[in-house]
């Protein structure tokens, strides 16, 4: 359905339909550089209840150049508009192939009436440069987060990023439990047949290693949004695409720790860890971390992302890394732009609102039926 918003080349929907989502798709083939900019999880990524699907494309003949997927949540009279995947702890992007279609993509958005938020949005993007540059919008951002990552160039290995100690530690973990009659086995995971007879052990220990703490099991089969897709059924569509690289672990036969990693090009993003507190000893973090650096060539990828946030496992392992911005837009036409853009940073990223923000947007999502 398209509404008032369309232009000659720009246009919003609404909904998306299967010739939309073929062209986000082909798109972020195209000028994606991670998995979250991919419709298979994006359009099914967790979202408030009640909240509203904003598809904003920028066309140049039939070719879409730039894409906008967002969900759109009011407070009050206003619309903020943030990035399909937004708040699940991964490096998001919006999809443009140039300048000009990034500055038509915020000239679109902005005729919309929108707001913009993003928490964890990759610095150094073209969209996000246009944004800055825009005068039809004010703009304000802060790195988030950091994202380690770990280069491997062809040819390279563990010992090219780890100290000879660290991985002689490794090693002696390794025999320790060998001896102990409970040897580790490494697993990889990468065909949707491998991954459908892997699934519940996957699911098993991800319910496990998240029940009773603050962690989220995001590969839970019922998920509190309105989406159709479960993670099992994207997780099975990339292994499907070739895309799927996880390593397991397994302790007397028994699976006990995984990392999920999806490829975009030539990187690996790790997604999800879990394992079993009964293996820490055996450290088993560090162990499938060896394994990637060590299978890079098998794999066909020279960098592993390792995901927002910087823990001692990432740390110790990481040879560079880049920045995730929090980024408020408001349009400079809205009364009183410079008030809002610094309001909605300090509810977004203080601390001190964190508490409100979870109770005030689980009022809205009960007020708002459902529009899916």
């Amino acid at each position: 359905m398209k509404t008032d918003c369309e232009t000659t080349h720009a246009a919003v929907d609404r909904e998306l339909t299967e010739g939309l989502r073929e062209d986000w798709d082909a798109l972020a083939e195209r000028v994606g550089t991670v998995f979250s900019s991919r419709p298979s999880y994006a359009a099914n990524a967790p979202r408030p209840a009640g909240s509203e699907l904003v598809f904003v494309h920028i066309r140049r003949g039939l070719r879409v150049v730039a894409l906008a997927p967002m969900f759109v949540t009011r407070l009050g009279p206003l619309k903020v508009a943030k990035i399909l995947g937004a708040g699940q702890g991964v490096p998001t992007e919006l999809l443009s192939e140039d300048d000009a279609s990034s500055r038509a993509l915020w000239d679109a958005i902005d005729d919309c009436g929108l707001i913009f938020y993003a928490d964890s949005m990759i610095d150094n993007r073209i969209a996000v440069e246009a944004l800055g540059a825009h005068p039809r919008w004010r703009s304000e951002s802060i790195v988030r987060e950091r994202v380690p990552v770990i280069d491997m160039p062809a040819g390279s290995t563990a010992r090219d990023v780890r100290g000879h100690s660290s991985l002689k530690r490794l090693g002696k973990y390794r025999r320790q439990a060998e001896r102990a009659g409970s040897p580790l086995t490494m697993e990889t995971v990468r065909d949707a047949e491998h991954f459908e007879r892997r699934w519940q052990d996957i699911s098993r220990l991800a319910a496990e290693s998240t029940d009773k703490t603050d962690r989220t099991d995001y590969l839970a089969e019922e998920s509190p949004a309105d989406h159709s897709t479960s993670a099992k059924d994207f997780l099975a569509r990339e292994a499907a695409a070739g895309r799927l690289a996880l390593s397991g672990v397994s302790v007397e036969g028994q699976w006990r720790a995984h990392q999920i990693c999806l490829r975009t090009g030539a990187r690996l993003e790790a997604w999800l860890t879990h394992y079993d507190p009964k293996v820490a000893k055996y450290q088993p973090g560090h162990q499938m971390m060896e394994w990637f650096v060590q299978t890079h060539d098998e794999l066909d990828v020279t960098v592993l992302d390792l995901g927002v946030g910087v823990n001692d496992i990432k740390q110790s392992w990481s040879t560079s890394g880049y920045d995730v911005l929090a980024v408020v837009a408001v349009p400079t036409r809205m009364v009183g732009a410079r008030f809002l853009v610094g309001l909605l940073r300090r509810w977004e990223l203080s601390p001190r609102f964190a508490h409100a923000r979870k109770v005030g947007y689980a009022m809205l999502s009960r007020l708002r039926p459902s529009t899916n």
